[in-house]
């Protein structure tokens, strides 16, 4: 049974509050004017004051950024035309950078005059660029130094900054006069100097009264205020704290810690050592500086699948594999297997003789370029199999001259069959074909590539050879002449 029409409408109710009605047109006949806009929202200040004694640079001194990324030059930027810039992410800074880390008001470089205040070190020298960072999370970094906030620091001119985690390095360019003066003192004395700095520097922002002098000050108090009767070990001077660390766990977490991070790359050679296998980088060029930088690892992971160390690193191939190494190297500490011993580990060391020095995922035949063999002969040499007999002048000049007669071989066949395939075909093709096969001249384009590479390996050899052989040469000394 369907419910009724009657039904329908008085279940159906009426909204309570009526519909918004559509903008009537004006008596005119013409449409409302739309809503007023709402006003854009105000640029934020940044939270800095300039301090007393800032001021403009000389028109003619030629102060500059020169901004570098991997090595190469992007450009520059100027500063002139006023006394303070602002370093930040948007878009109204002096300095604008879209990297993620810096923040919205990241630094200030404000400029000194050679007017300086009282209070303050006077001369030309104080007259230059100072870094102010604005208290930002990522911090400021001057000559890869990180700065602290809300401190004028003196940048001068060849000194490198650096805002956040971006890449991007700022040089600071100007007069000669601004540049910094070679120090007299000797590394160590740099080194202590420096320490002294830092020391003062913190003492000036803890402030002279320090929570450790307050500390110091309250002990002497109480060691005065002290009754001389019996406290069974149970005074105040007994007292223990439970915050302080032991000292010997901190080294020993410290050098357990350095164990692989002062050179990842010898602490991984020897687990791969300790384990009997090899250790291989594999490299990825990206373009633009940047590496990718792969190691295999002889752990499996929980699945059961090989572990695989892989960074993607800019700059430097040399600094791609010592990220690589590192990574691996946390990788199996993680897993508890880089302290271990080669004897407490499920997997043996393999025993190559068995194998004839071959990996089970060689393949000679699908070796183009002889790594296979490469590989196969640098495990041979590990294990002694090979003596590697140190080269002479007479062993030098063997090998070149077996190098040049193979070289001149192969320059004889590529001639042979290039006048071959130029000679127009005089007789049937076949008979052509079996005449070529029969004298040997006959060659194929696979056969032709093969000895081409061979060529330029031979010359690129006879090159090495050759510069050995003139480092080698003995020396022509005048005859002996009978006394």
């Amino acid at each position: 049974s369907f419910p009724s029409a009657a039904a329908e409408s008085a279940a159906f109710k009426r909204p309570s509050r009526p519909l918004p009605a559509a903008p009537r047109a004006a008596e005119g006949g013409e449409p409302s004017p739309p809503p007023p806009p709402r006003p854009a929202a105000a640029p934020v200040a940044p939270r800095y004051e300039e301090p007393p004694w800032g001021s403009r640079p000389p028109a003619g001194a030629g102060y500059g950024l020169e901004v570098l990324k991997g090595g190469v030059a992007l450009g520059s930027v100027r500063l002139e035309g006023r006394s303070w810039f602002l370093v930040g992410r948007l878009p109204g800074c002096a300095l604008a950078l879209e990297h993620p880390s810096v923040s919205r008001h990241h630094a200030v470089l404000q400029y000194r005059g050679a007017g300086c205040s009282p209070d303050s070190p006077s001369g030309a020298d104080a007259a230059g660029f100072y870094v102010y960072d604005l208290g930002s999370t990522h911090g400021t970094f001057l000559n890869k130094a990180r700065v602290p906030p809300r401190t004028y620091c003196r940048v001068r001119v060849g000194h490198g900054l650096r805002f956040g985690g971006s890449s991007r390095l700022f040089f600071l360019q100007g007069p000669k006069e601004d540049q910094e003066s070679e120090s007299e003192l000797t590394v160590t004395q740099l080194k202590a100097l420096f320490k002294q700095q830092q020391a003062k520097l913190e003492k000036t922002m803890l402030g002279e009264d320090s929570d450790e002098e307050d500390e110091k000050e309250r002990r002497s108090e109480r060691s005065q205020n002290t009754d001389m009767s019996c406290s069974w070990g149970m005074g105040e001077d007994a007292e223990e704290d439970g915050v302080e660390e032991n000292p010997i766990a901190i080294d020993f977490q410290d050098v357990q810690d350095a164990f692989y991070m002062k050179d990842p790359r010898k602490a991984l050679q020897g687990f791969f050592d300790r384990e009997g296998e090899e250790l291989e980088y594999e490299y990825d060029d990206r373009g633009h500086n940047s590496w990718v930088c792969k190691i295999k690892l002889p752990v499996d992971d929980a699945s059961g699948k090989q572990l695989v160390a892989e960074v993607l690193h800019s700059g430097k191939k040399k600094e791609a594999m010592i990220q690589c190494a590192l990574e691996a190297c946390r990788l199996l500490d993680a897993r508890g297997v880089l302290r271990q011993e080669a004897v407490s580990r499920k997997r043996k060391s393999k025993n190559w003789e068995d194998e004839d020095f071959y990996d089970s995922d060689d393949d000679t035949f699908l070796d183009r370029t002889g790594a296979v063999e490469k590989k196969r002969l640098n495990r041979m040499k590990k294990a002694g199999k090979i003596e590697e007999k140190p080269e002479t002048y007479d062993s030098l000049i063997t090998k070149l001259n077996e190098a040049e007669n193979e070289l001149s071989e192969i320059t004889e066949k590529l001639k042979a069959s290039g006048k071959v395939q130029s000679q127009p075909a005089a007789q049937d093709s076949l008979d052509e074909f079996m005449t070529e096969i029969k004298s040997g001249c006959t060659l194929d384009s696979v056969a032709r590539k093969k000895l081409h590479l061979r060529s330029f390996e031979l010359k690129k050899e006879q090159q090495r050879l050759k510069g050995l052989i003139k480092l080698v040469k003995p020396a022509e000394l005048p005859e002996l002449k009978p006394q």
